[in-house]
């Protein structure tokens, strides 16, 4: 009896560290994929992700790979090198190469003088594009928080240029899922 009630007791145990062994497994591959989708906590837009500038001829790379605002070099700015500009009504976008969670978009704007600047921000998921930033009092560095989403792209519009002319001069722009 005694045998027996022992082998019972102890496969119900196997069974039971079975279990456990499977919920702990479903839920460290639960936390790796959505590290993964939130970008592992990093900026997802540099330019060793594979993300594409897409806007076409409408902007101009400061000093070529200088002026590109995904790049992760240290930066050397002056009025002509080191941002990527384009003119009022048109817009900066970057496509990412997958979807995101992000919850948080950083843009540097040039800030070389006192100037304010007049934007619209943008992520786009499918064919729905949500604006999370308007403001004509944008200046140096920015800082967007929004509700988690799923991200596809992202749109800085020139809505009117800024206070010293009609450009839009961006430095760097990062955007990241931040825990809050």
């Amino acid at each position: 009896m005694f045998v027996k009630t022992s082998f019972t007791l102890i496969i119900l145990f196997t069974i039971a560290q079975i279990q456990i062994t499977h919920q702990n497994c479903s839920s460290i591959n639960e936390k790796i994929q959505r590290s993964i989708i939130r970008g592992n906590y990093q900026n997802v837009l540099n330019q060793n992700q594979g993300n594409l500038i897409s806007s076409k001829n409408v902007i101009w790379f400061g000093g070529s790979i200088v002026g590109n605002f995904l790049r992760n070099a240290i930066y050397k700015v002056d009025g002509e090198i080191g941002f990527l500009f384009c003119s009022i009504g048109y817009s900066l976008k970057v496509d990412l190469l997958q979807k995101y969670e992000l919850n948080t978009v950083k843009i540097w704007l040039w800030d070389g003088d006192y100037r304010f600047y007049n934007i619209k921000v943008f992520i786009k998921l499918g064919n729905t594009e949500t604006k999370i930033y308007d403001s004509n009092q944008a200046q140096s560095i920015v800082t967007i928080k929004f509700p988690n989403q799923l991200v596809q792209s992202l749109r800085i519009y020139n809505t009117a240029g800024n206070t010293k002319e009609g450009g839009l001069q961006v430095i760097k722009v990062e955007a990241y899922y931040k825990f809050q």
